[in-house]
Protein backbone atom coordinates (compact mmCIF):
# COMPACT_ATOMS: atom_id res chain seq x y z
CA UNK A 1 0.00 0.00 0.00
CA UNK A 2 3.21 2.51 0.99
CA UNK A 3 4.50 1.83 -2.22
CA UNK A 4 1.30 2.35 -4.48
CA UNK A 5 1.20 5.55 -2.32
CA UNK A 6 4.66 6.01 -3.36
CA UNK A 7 4.02 6.41 -7.18
CA UNK A 8 0.72 8.04 -6.64
CA UNK A 9 2.21 11.05 -4.77
CA UNK A 10 5.56 10.82 -7.74
CA UNK A 11 2.88 12.03 -10.12
CA UNK A 12 1.71 15.51 -8.53
CA UNK A 13 5.70 16.07 -6.83
CA UNK A 14 8.55 14.09 -7.41
CA UNK A 15 10.83 12.92 -4.56
CA UNK A 16 14.32 13.35 -5.01
CA UNK A 17 17.65 12.06 -2.89
CA UNK A 18 20.65 14.20 -3.41
CA UNK A 19 24.10 12.06 -3.17
CA UNK A 20 27.52 14.26 -3.80
CA UNK A 21 30.21 12.71 -6.26
CA UNK A 22 33.73 13.98 -6.62
CA UNK A 23 33.40 13.50 -10.10
CA UNK A 24 30.04 14.76 -11.24
CA UNK A 25 29.00 17.02 -8.61
CA UNK A 26 25.70 16.94 -7.32
CA UNK A 27 23.43 13.93 -8.28
CA UNK A 28 20.15 13.98 -8.24
CA UNK A 29 17.94 10.85 -7.49
CA UNK A 30 14.34 11.49 -8.62
CA UNK A 31 11.54 9.37 -8.35
CA UNK A 32 8.57 11.44 -10.69
CA UNK A 33 5.89 9.58 -12.51
CA UNK A 34 6.46 6.41 -11.26
CA UNK A 35 9.93 6.04 -12.07
CA UNK A 36 13.61 6.54 -10.68
CA UNK A 37 15.72 8.54 -12.57
CA UNK A 38 19.51 10.11 -12.36
CA UNK A 39 20.36 13.64 -13.10
CA UNK A 40 23.48 15.94 -12.74
CA UNK A 41 23.48 19.88 -12.20
CA UNK A 42 22.80 19.74 -16.26
CA UNK A 43 21.95 16.23 -18.23
CA UNK A 44 20.32 12.99 -17.00
CA UNK A 45 22.33 9.71 -16.86
CA UNK A 46 19.35 7.56 -16.33
CA UNK A 47 15.81 6.50 -17.13
CA UNK A 48 14.84 9.59 -18.65
CA UNK A 49 16.26 11.62 -22.13
CA UNK A 50 19.18 9.28 -21.69
CA UNK A 51 16.85 6.22 -22.11
CA UNK A 52 15.50 7.58 -25.35
CA UNK A 53 18.87 8.01 -26.69
CA UNK A 54 20.16 4.94 -26.04
CA UNK A 55 17.37 2.95 -27.25
CA UNK A 56 17.15 4.64 -30.41
CA UNK A 57 21.06 3.90 -31.11
CA UNK A 58 20.63 0.17 -29.99
CA UNK A 59 17.77 -0.07 -32.69
CA UNK A 60 20.45 -0.04 -35.54
CA UNK A 61 22.92 -2.66 -33.85
CA UNK A 62 22.79 -6.25 -35.09
CA UNK A 63 24.93 -8.22 -32.73
CA UNK A 64 25.97 -12.14 -32.32
CA UNK A 65 24.70 -13.93 -29.01
CA UNK A 66 28.49 -14.27 -28.27
CA UNK A 67 30.36 -11.14 -28.76
CA UNK A 68 31.22 -8.84 -26.01
CA UNK A 69 29.50 -5.67 -25.39
CA UNK A 70 31.62 -2.96 -23.64
CA UNK A 71 29.89 0.32 -21.77
CA UNK A 72 32.24 2.43 -21.29
CA UNK A 73 30.16 5.13 -18.91
CA UNK A 74 28.12 3.70 -16.02
CA UNK A 75 26.33 6.66 -15.85
CA UNK A 76 23.81 5.42 -18.41
CA UNK A 77 23.21 1.98 -16.93
CA UNK A 78 20.05 2.79 -18.90
CA UNK A 79 21.95 1.32 -21.70
CA UNK A 80 21.94 -2.33 -19.78
CA UNK A 81 18.20 -2.46 -19.00
CA UNK A 82 17.38 -1.81 -22.52
CA UNK A 83 20.20 -4.65 -24.00
CA UNK A 84 18.56 -7.13 -21.59
CA UNK A 85 15.03 -6.39 -20.99
CA UNK A 86 13.96 -4.43 -24.26
CA UNK A 87 16.09 -6.46 -26.88
CA UNK A 88 16.73 -9.37 -24.97
CA UNK A 89 20.33 -9.76 -25.78
CA UNK A 90 22.24 -12.67 -24.06
CA UNK A 91 25.86 -10.78 -24.49
CA UNK A 92 28.82 -10.64 -21.56
CA UNK A 93 28.68 -7.01 -21.00
CA UNK A 94 31.33 -5.19 -18.85
CA UNK A 95 30.78 -1.53 -17.65
CA UNK A 96 33.26 0.67 -16.57
CA UNK A 97 32.59 4.06 -14.58
CA UNK A 98 35.50 6.01 -12.95
CA UNK A 99 32.55 7.13 -10.16
CA UNK A 100 32.16 4.80 -7.04
CA UNK A 101 29.23 7.10 -6.11
CA UNK A 102 27.33 6.15 -9.57
CA UNK A 103 27.87 2.48 -9.17
CA UNK A 104 26.68 2.45 -5.66
CA UNK A 105 23.67 4.36 -6.99
CA UNK A 106 23.33 2.05 -9.58
CA UNK A 107 23.20 -0.80 -7.21
CA UNK A 108 21.12 0.63 -3.87
CA UNK A 109 18.65 2.14 -6.39
CA UNK A 110 18.17 0.61 -9.48
CA UNK A 111 18.93 -3.18 -8.74
CA UNK A 112 22.20 -3.07 -10.56
CA UNK A 113 23.59 -6.59 -9.39
CA UNK A 114 19.88 -8.14 -10.62
CA UNK A 115 21.25 -7.87 -14.19
CA UNK A 116 22.87 -11.62 -15.20
CA UNK A 117 26.27 -11.92 -17.09
CA UNK A 118 27.31 -8.27 -16.28
CA UNK A 119 30.49 -7.27 -14.70
CA UNK A 120 30.99 -3.74 -13.35
CA UNK A 121 34.32 -1.79 -13.03
CA UNK A 122 35.15 0.79 -11.05
CA UNK A 123 38.22 2.25 -12.94
CA UNK A 124 39.27 5.37 -15.59
CA UNK A 125 37.68 4.15 -19.08
CA UNK A 126 40.80 5.81 -20.65
CA UNK A 127 43.13 3.69 -18.46
CA UNK A 128 40.79 0.28 -19.09
CA UNK A 129 41.25 0.83 -22.48
CA UNK A 130 44.52 0.88 -22.66
CA UNK A 131 44.84 -1.91 -20.07
CA UNK A 132 42.96 -5.12 -21.60
CA UNK A 133 42.88 -7.40 -23.88
CA UNK A 134 39.40 -8.49 -24.20
CA UNK A 135 37.68 -8.37 -27.56
CA UNK A 136 34.27 -6.82 -28.22
CA UNK A 137 31.90 -6.68 -30.76
CA UNK A 138 30.69 -3.50 -29.25
CA UNK A 139 31.59 -1.06 -27.81
CA UNK A 140 29.52 1.87 -26.26
CA UNK A 141 31.19 5.07 -25.18
CA UNK A 142 28.72 7.90 -23.15
CA UNK A 143 31.87 8.84 -21.04
CA UNK A 144 30.13 12.01 -19.68
CA UNK A 145 31.61 14.40 -16.61
CA UNK A 146 27.91 16.26 -15.97
CA UNK A 147 27.31 17.42 -19.51
CA UNK A 148 30.45 16.53 -21.54
CA UNK A 149 32.68 14.31 -22.68
CA UNK A 150 36.67 14.91 -21.26
CA UNK A 151 39.13 16.08 -24.12
CA UNK A 152 41.08 12.82 -23.66
CA UNK A 153 38.47 10.93 -25.34
CA UNK A 154 38.80 12.57 -28.47
CA UNK A 155 42.54 11.71 -28.82
CA UNK A 156 44.61 9.48 -30.52
CA UNK A 157 45.82 7.05 -27.86
CA UNK A 158 42.05 5.95 -26.59
CA UNK A 159 41.19 6.00 -30.20
CA UNK A 160 44.12 3.08 -31.30
CA UNK A 161 42.66 1.44 -28.08
CA UNK A 162 39.09 1.41 -29.30
CA UNK A 163 40.27 -0.03 -32.70
CA UNK A 164 42.50 -3.10 -30.95
CA UNK A 165 40.11 -4.04 -28.56
CA UNK A 166 37.06 -4.43 -31.43
CA UNK A 167 36.69 -7.37 -33.27
CA UNK A 168 37.36 -7.31 -37.03
CA UNK A 169 33.63 -6.52 -37.45
CA UNK A 170 32.60 -4.66 -34.45
CA UNK A 171 30.61 -2.06 -33.99
CA UNK A 172 30.68 1.79 -32.00
CA UNK A 173 28.09 3.96 -30.18
CA UNK A 174 29.50 7.14 -29.54
CA UNK A 175 27.89 9.34 -27.20
CA UNK A 176 27.99 13.37 -26.92
CA UNK A 177 25.43 16.67 -26.77
CA UNK A 178 25.20 18.87 -29.41
CA UNK A 179 25.78 22.35 -27.13
CA UNK A 180 29.07 20.99 -25.33
CA UNK A 181 30.49 19.22 -28.13
CA UNK A 182 33.69 20.65 -29.15
CA UNK A 183 33.29 20.70 -33.29
CA UNK A 184 36.81 20.16 -34.32
CA UNK A 185 37.36 17.48 -31.88
CA UNK A 186 34.20 15.78 -32.74
CA UNK A 187 35.00 16.08 -36.77
CA UNK A 188 38.38 14.35 -36.19
CA UNK A 189 36.68 11.18 -34.89
CA UNK A 190 34.31 11.17 -37.84
CA UNK A 191 37.60 11.68 -40.40
CA UNK A 192 39.88 8.88 -37.84
CA UNK A 193 36.42 6.59 -38.32
CA UNK A 194 36.60 6.96 -41.88
CA UNK A 195 40.20 6.62 -42.59
CA UNK A 196 39.83 3.50 -40.67
CA UNK A 197 37.70 1.43 -42.76
CA UNK A 198 34.85 2.25 -40.71
CA UNK A 199 30.98 2.83 -42.35
CA UNK A 200 30.02 5.79 -40.35
CA UNK A 201 26.75 7.20 -39.53
CA UNK A 202 26.42 10.57 -37.90
CA UNK A 203 23.07 11.13 -36.07
CA UNK A 204 23.16 14.63 -35.19
CA UNK A 205 19.92 15.46 -33.25
CA UNK A 206 18.49 12.10 -31.20
CA UNK A 207 16.56 13.63 -28.81
CA UNK A 208 17.13 17.04 -29.86
CA UNK A 209 19.97 17.26 -27.69
CA UNK A 210 23.04 14.49 -28.39
CA UNK A 211 24.87 13.92 -31.16
CA UNK A 212 25.28 9.68 -31.73
CA UNK A 213 27.91 8.36 -33.80
CA UNK A 214 27.16 4.84 -34.76
CA UNK A 215 30.22 3.47 -37.04
CA UNK A 216 30.84 -0.53 -38.20
CA UNK A 217 34.24 -2.31 -39.29
CA UNK A 218 34.38 -3.48 -42.53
Amino acid sequence: MLKKLKIFLSYISPFVTHRKSEYNGNLKIMFMNGKKILNTKDANYSFASLHRIMRFALGQITLAPKENILLLGLGGWSAIDLIRNEFHLPNTIRAVDIDPVIIEIARQEFGLDSYTNTEIICQDAYKYVQETSEKNGLIIIDLFINNKVPEKFYDDIFWENIFRILTPTGQIIFNTMIKTTNTELFESIITRLNQSGFHVTVHDKVDFTNMMVLAKRG
